[in-house]
Parts: structure tokens; sequence; C-alpha cells
């Protein structure tokens, strides 16, 4: 153990007497036998010393709990108001920190777990009482306006919220067909061939929806509004050059087929299926190519072996001639042994 964390309770114990040099060095082993209590004392003396110098000291540690970091951005448990009345708030904005409800959350207002009261919109802090909620409890709110009071009337017109205000509608000015100058304002190129009478007299069947969608879409694209500038010049107008391109990044108008989502998903839908169908077929040509593979092979299997068995019997059958014709000759050779016997006993 080091020496520097051991100075201060050695000072403390030179200080109260309990550890002295002097004293141990007066001490001999004539006086312990004369007076046997020196010999406590001085075994005493022996063991607070040691204990100082081995480091060994009752805890100082505080209880779990009672270590906190200090907050720096604010002081702490600091409670009572952070804003003011016909203060300016948004949402989120601490109005009034407390401990218990004190003051209780009346309109468009938000109490937390801990009976902290925050703004729910953006407006103006207003401490107010409400009688007919409750006679003795005291509110804070937030107002729409800085001159509202509360709480606002349970039957009267409801106050916009999500920063929404009642605006008068303009009224759209007539816009005429013809300048000051007498030009027309605006001038419509047909590009597309119009039907002919022909065509919009022949009875026929409705256009179904994606059809009809295309229509609109190549009426749009083929007729140009042109409209009138201050220079006197007729040219589109940039929103309609935007709608014209924007559809088409990177493509040609008109060289792509429109059409919406569900009709691509549905195109997509079927390829899927047409890609499956080529897929069960080649499965199917395999396995009948399989089929017919093991087929053959089954077939060479029976064909060598019934070569086998008639390559055997062959062989049996020779085997068979051979033994008869040994037979045969073993007879024929006893039989002319025979003869010779008898001619030659004659």
């Amino acid at each position: 153990m080091k020496i520097i964390p051991l100075q201060q309770p050695l000072r403390a114990v030179a200080a109260a007497g309990g550890f002295r040099p002097a004293a141990t060095a007066a001490f001999t082993f004539s006086r312990a036998q004369r007076r046997p209590e020196l010999l406590l004392c001085a075994r005493q003396n022996l063991e607070d010393s040691s204990r100082l110098v081995e480091g060994r000291r009752t805890a100082a540690v505080k209880s779990a709990g009672a270590y906190r970091i200090p907050n720096k951005k604010t002081l702490m448990k600091k409670m009572g108001a952070k804003k003011s009345g016909d203060q300016y708030v948004i949402p989120g904005n601490i109005i009034f920190k407390q401990r218990g409800t004190i003051w209780h959350p009346g309109e468009n207002v938000i109490m937390g777990r801990d009976h902290t009261i925050h703004a729910a919109v953006t407006g103006y802090v207003k401490f107010y009482r409400d009688p007919e909620l409750h006679p003795h409890r005291q509110f804070i709110g937030v107002a729409f306006n800085r001159d509202d009071t509360l709480p606002y009337p349970k039957h009267g017109v409801r106050r916009r919220k999500l920063n929404m205000v009642a605006v008068t509608r303009k009224e759209p000015t007539p816009r005429s067909e013809v300048s000051a100058s007498g030009l027309p304002t605006r001038v419509i190129r047909r590009v597309g061939q119009e039907p002919t009478p022909e065509e919009i007299a022949e009875p026929g069947k409705g256009k179904r929806p994606l059809q009809k969608v295309q229509h609109n879409i190549r009426v749009l694209r083929e007729n140009r509004i042109l409209l009138l500038h201050d220079d006197y010049s007729y040219r589109e107008s940039n929103v309609a050059i935007g709608r014209l391109m924007g559809r088409w990044k990177g493509k040609t108008p008109g060289s792509v087929r429109a059409g919406s989502k569900k009709a691509v998903y549905r195109a997509k839908y079927r390829e899927s299926l047409k890609r499956k169908e080529v897929f069960r077929l080649m499965r199917e040509e395999d396995a009948k190519k399989k089929k017919e593979a093991e087929e053959r092979a089954k077939k060479a299997a029976a064909d060598l072996e019934a070569k086998k068995a008639a390559a055997a019997k062959k062989a049996a059958e020779a085997m068979e001639r051979a033994k008869q014709r040994e037979a045969e000759a073993l007879a024929k050779s006893k039989a002319r042994e025979a003869e010779e016997k008898k001619a030659s006993k004659s």
C-alpha cells in the first residue's frame, strides 16, 4: 500500500496519542514482569499501529443511489412556472413544473406522468378557472389568439386547430377571351386528326377504363394551348411543358404506352405466368426424356440377360451332346472289345 493515503490517518492517531514512539522505546521486559498491564497496553498499541499501516479503516462509501451525475443544462428540481400568462408557446414547451396537481391541465395542454404541464398546440398561455368543470380547481390552458379567454364556450363556434384559421375564399376573376389590343388571349392548336362524321355517328361499345385514360392522355398531349404574353407572342405555359415531359423522363412522349400501375402489375403477372408455363413444359420434357432413357436402359439390360441365358443354354446343350457322344463311343468300344474276346476264344 502507498504511504501517501496513510498520512492522514497517521496524523489523526498521532494527535490522539495512540501512536507514541517514546512510550514504546521505554517499554522493557523487566518492567513487563513487574507490571503485566503494560504488556496488554503495548499489544493494543501495536495492533492499532499495524492496522493503520495495513490501511484498514471503516467504510465511507455512500449507499446505492446516493451518487448522481448533476444535470449541467438546468437547475435540479426547480419547480414552478416556466411560461407566464399570454406568453407564446409551441407544442412540447413546458408551462408549469410541479409535484402533484397544484394546477390542472386545461384546454390544449397535456400533463406528463410527473405532473408537468406541456403545451399541445401553438398559442398563448392562459391561467384560469372553470366553475362548470370543477368549482375549486385552477387550470392552465393554451388559447389560439392572445385576446381569447378560456374556457371556450362549449356550444360555441369551434376554433380551428393545426395552425389553421378561417379565410374568406377569393372569387375567381373571369378571364376575358380577347385582350385590350383585340388579340385572343389563348389559341388551341390541334395536332391530332379530328374524327370524321362517319366515325362519330358509328355506334359502338363504351371504351374500357384503360383505353379511356389513354385516349384522354393522347388528346391532352396532341392539343397544345398557346397563351398570349406581354411581347405579343403565343407560347405554352411552363406548367404545361413540365406536365408534358415530367411523366416521361428520358423518354420521348408518345413512344411509351401510358397505363396505370395495376395494368403494369397485370402485365408482369402475365409474363410470370408465361415463364412458369415454359418452365413447366421444360420440366415435363426433361421428365419424359429421363423416363425414356430409363426404359431404354431396362430394355438393354433385359436383352443382355436374355443373351446370357441363351448362351448358357447353348453351352449346356453342347455339353450334353458331348457327354452323349462320349457315352456312345464308350459303349461302342466295349462292344468291340467283347466281340474281339469272343473271336479270340473261338
